[in-house]
């Protein structure tokens, strides 16, 4: 006799049904086959057995578990224990059909049966009615799976997010209509079918605003970031209504009512209307601006580390400002660059302290807050350590941290660690993390910082195109978190030695005997383990042989350069700690072999540049990669040893070769960079530099290396004949040379002053480590002079254009520009037009 039942095509409610079955159970019970099961009621049954049938691949254990019945329980007609086990079965969301009968009776013993029919699963769908890249979009929102359940939930759920997709694409009479097929081919398998109609995208007309006196229409409509009018010749701004994004932004119209002292501002009413005839909507906006408040008097109770004269000046709030709850809140606790009150605190070991603005009278138009403040007691740090790191040692990291057992908690500590962390390069900006851990019994803190590692060897394996010299091929491997000490260390090859923060970079390129360069670097950045003290020793051999002819070919054109570096740098403590200080002795010996440099009678000898190096830097960006804010500025001084006026030799009748042998010269750049961010991920890059190069003698002249190129990528990978390359996209790689030299590509026609000027508007569409993903547009200006007195700063050749970068950690940084040059490169009358320009392993 069955005793419950409940089926999915039933429309009555599950406590209606409940209802049924139990006055069902008053009657006399039949098992399927149909002969009577004479139940009393009210009197107590034991079960004596219970079995499964319907559903074929459920265990028998784990339904009984669900259901909660087991053999041996007693239950007494009417039952609540076989409602609940029906129930419960239910709530699982797996069966069409669910029903118990009484399948015999001996005496006081009574068997069940549980007859389960289980909800089809999904074979598969399809989706018509619209075009294929919409269908892979909807895909990824579906994300439906064979063999998943097919419930009610499940194709309520899928169509409603059909429909949230549309709407955010502005499509508000879109539909669908969802088929349900059954699979032939497959036991109990359907096959979903999702019919859309798309209908025409509904944009916005017009946003009419009411009630507003204090704030212009255009003041209002300027603060709504998402919700834009319709306007034809404004083809970068969307005019679809999204009301999620539309409630954000009346949000935000209450935020800047606020910020002008309207504390009571608020939307009184929104209204939206279809416009007949037509796919646009008109909205009204209905605000009552309330009374503007002020700010009046301001005391402080309760601050015994700072008077309030102090506490004052960091609030930067007066008598008679506009009440503005924004500002009160970011000058108390969240100023972006940390000049508020809780971080002058915080910055003094008070991790205990709360403050709490209350406001103790309104009148009239002004409001008199009373700053409530428990200091507490100043907090030591206890413990300091590092969770996430599986490559890095401890010690690499625990050197960046500036957060020391000990010592008062200041908040600006932590922050200056996170973002030294972050400049390492070793770990996800993103997923950098600390977790203070206060004990206001003992008045201590442990600090738990949290790193996720990341790839941070590349490889280099490529062919390009080098100009004159044909496809060179390039195999370049960089270490960047290399650990010397364990190159002997078997175990420690894991594939190589790491964890230790030093960088290897090995490179060698070739196309056989026309061009071949081979280049190492090591630097380690803590000399002694003890302080930021880096040592950097570095070398490269090159060979140009234009026409690839043996040595010993009177016909051979040759240049071999050979270089080596060793510098040191060290970070200062003033004017900031943002200052790094690097010098360097560098050697370079040129070998020419009728190599043709531009300078009269001088293509065959030698030249050894022995140079001293002074490079000053202030860097304070928040990540190398895509920096957000601060700025890196870099002051670089060159210079040789003034060897004609030691030596009091008058150069006059000198040879070339005399004249060069030992190069002398001075030389500086400037080079500075500011990061802002406009809105978030969306970064306004603006860049300037210049260089100047100078002889000690005019007798000698200028050096006819070491000058300046200006034009094209900027990037030196196949050029390393001792000149500087200024990138300016949107012209030719070299092109542009001082006047008088059009065209030329020799070492000495280079430049010996530059300037350049670049803006650049970056927006982050990828933030992933593994693969960072930024478009781009620029402008640039720049121009380059063969002595001061040509010097012109405002003749300048313009260009502008678009371009995308992506930095992988194994590859580095790679792009592509497309820039287009508004003025003739020299020697040309026509405009450079546009140029493409591929970016590798450097960022401009």
């Amino acid at each position: 006799m069955k005793i419950h039942k409940y089926k999915r095509a039933h429309n009555l409610t599950l406590p209606l049904l409940f209802l049924i079955f139990n006055i069902l159970q008053f009657n006399v019970l039949r098992a399927q086959s149909g002969e009577p099961v004479d139940i009393i009621e009210g009197l107590e049954y034991e079960i004596g057995g219970i079995t499964l049938a319907g559903a074929e691949n459920l265990d028998y254990n784990l339904v009984l578990l669900i259901a909660g019945i087991n053999v041996g329980d007693r239950v007494t007609f009417p039952s609540n224990k076989i409602t609940r086990a029906i129930k419960n079965l239910w709530k699982q969301k797996l069966f069409e059909d669910i029903q118990i009968y009484v399948t015999g009776k001996s005496g006081r013993i009574i068997y069940l049966e549980i007859y389960l029919k289980d909800l089809p699963r999904l074979s598969k769908y399809y989706i018509t009615g619209i075009k294929k890249s919409r269908r892979d979009e909807l895909r990824e929102e579906l994300k439906l799976n064979r063999g998943i359940v097919v419930t009610d939930n499940l194709i309520l759920t899928s169509k409603n997010k059909i429909l949230k997709y549309y709407e955010e694409k502005g499509y508000f009479d879109a539909s669908v209509e969802i088929v349900t097929e059954k699979d032939t081919a497959e036991s109990n398998a359907v096959i979903l079918g999702f019919n859309i109609t798309e209908g025409e995208r509904i944009k916005i007309r017009d946003i009419y605003l009411i009630g507003n006196n204090a704030l212009t229409d255009r003041q209002l409509r300027k603060t709504m970031k998402e919700t834009k009018r319709h306007r034809s010749f404004n083809i970068f701004r969307t005019s679809k209504f999204i009301d999620e994004k539309f409630r954000e932004d009346l949000e935000k119209i209450i935020d800047k009512y606020q910020e002008i002292g309207h504390r009571d501002a608020r939307i009184i009413k929104d209204s939206i209307y279809k416009i007949p005839g037509e796919n646009f909507i008109n909205i009204y906006i209905a605000i009552e601006e309330g009374n503007k408040f002020y700010f009046r008097n301001i005391t402080w109770i309760g601050n015994t580390k700072y008077p309030s004269e102090v506490l004052n000046s960091v609030l930067k709030i007066k008598k008679g400002d506009p009440y503005d709850a924004k500002r009160l809140s970011e000058r108390l606790y969240a100023d972006p660059n940390g000049n508020d009150v809780n971080s002058l605190y915080m910055d003094n070991g008070y991790l205990f302290f709360n403050l709490t603005p209350v406001e103790v009278l309104i009148e009239n138009d002004s409001i008199d807050l009373e700053m409530r403040i428990r200091e507490g007691r100043q907090a030591t740090i206890n413990r300091v350590t590092v969770s996430g790191n599986e490559r890095t040692n401890d010690h690499v990291i625990m050197r960046e941290i500036r957060t020391r057992p000990g010592d008062l908690f200041r908040k600006s500590d932590i922050q200056r660690t996170m973002r030294e962390l972050s400049q390492l390069g070793f770990f996800d900006p993103q997923q950098l993390n600390v977790n203070p851990v206060p004990n206001p019994e003992t008045g201590t803190v442990d600090v738990e910082y949290t790193v996720v590692e990341r790839s941070t060897s590349q490889l280099e394996l490529q062919g390009g195109w080098g100009g004159g010299l044909g496809i060179v091929g390039t195999l370049g491997l960089s270490f960047n978190n290399f650990s010397a000490r364990n190159i002997f260390n078997k175990k420690a090859w894991t594939p190589l030695p790491s964890g230790d923060g030093q960088t290897l970079n090995l490179r060698a390129q070739s196309t056989g005997r026309y061009f071949q360069n081979y280049s190492f670097s090591f630097t380690e950045p803590w000399l002694g383990g003890k302080r930021p003290n880096s040592l950097t020793i570095s070398g490269y051999h090159s060979v140009q042989n234009f026409g690839g002819r043996r040595i010993g070919d009177p016909l051979r054109q040759a240049l071999n350069i050979t270089g080596l570096t060793v510098g040191l740098g060290r970070r200062l403590r003033w004017p900031d700690d943002y200052f790094t200080l690097y010098q360097a002795l560098e050697f370079q010996h040129y070998r020419l072999d009728n190599f043709e440099l531009g300078i009269p009678n001088f293509r065959n000898g030698f030249s050894n540049n022995f140079s001293y190096r002074i490079v000053l830097t202030r860097n304070n960006t928040d990540v190398p990669i895509f920096p957000t804010r601060g700025s890196n500025t870099i002051f670089t001084l060159k210079l040789t040893p003034p060897y004609s006026l030691l030596s009091g030799r008058d150069f006059t009748d000198a040879t070339p070769q005399e004249k060069f042998f030992l190069l002398e010269y001075y030389k500086f750049k400037f080079n500075t960079t500011w990061y802002t961010e406009i809105y978030k991920n969306l970064v306004l890059s603006s860049h300037a530099e210049m260089g100047f190069m100078g002889a000690y003698n005019r007798t000698i002249g200028l050096s006819p290396f070491e000058r300046f190129f200006v034009g094209g990528d900027g990037l030196q990978n196949f050029v390393l004949d001792g000149r500087e390359i200024i990138g300016l996209r949107g012209y030719m790689n070299n092109s542009i040379v001082p006047s008088g030299v059009a065209g030329s590509n020799q070492l000495g026609n280079g430049g010996v002053l530059y300037s350049k000027y670049t803006a650049e508007l970056r927006f982050l569409i990828s933030p992933n480590p593994s693969a960072q993903i930024w478009p781009l547009l620029f402008a640039e200006a720049g121009n380059n002079f063969g002595s001061f007195n040509e010097y012109r700063p405002f003749q300048l050749y313009r260009s502008t254009g678009a371009g995308i970068r992506i930095f992988m950690p194994m590859f580095g940084l790679l792009g592509i520009d497309i820039g287009y040059g508004f003025d003739p490169m020299p020697g040309f009358s026509s405009p450079s037009g546009w140029r493409t320009h591929f970016i590798i392993g450097q960022q401009f």
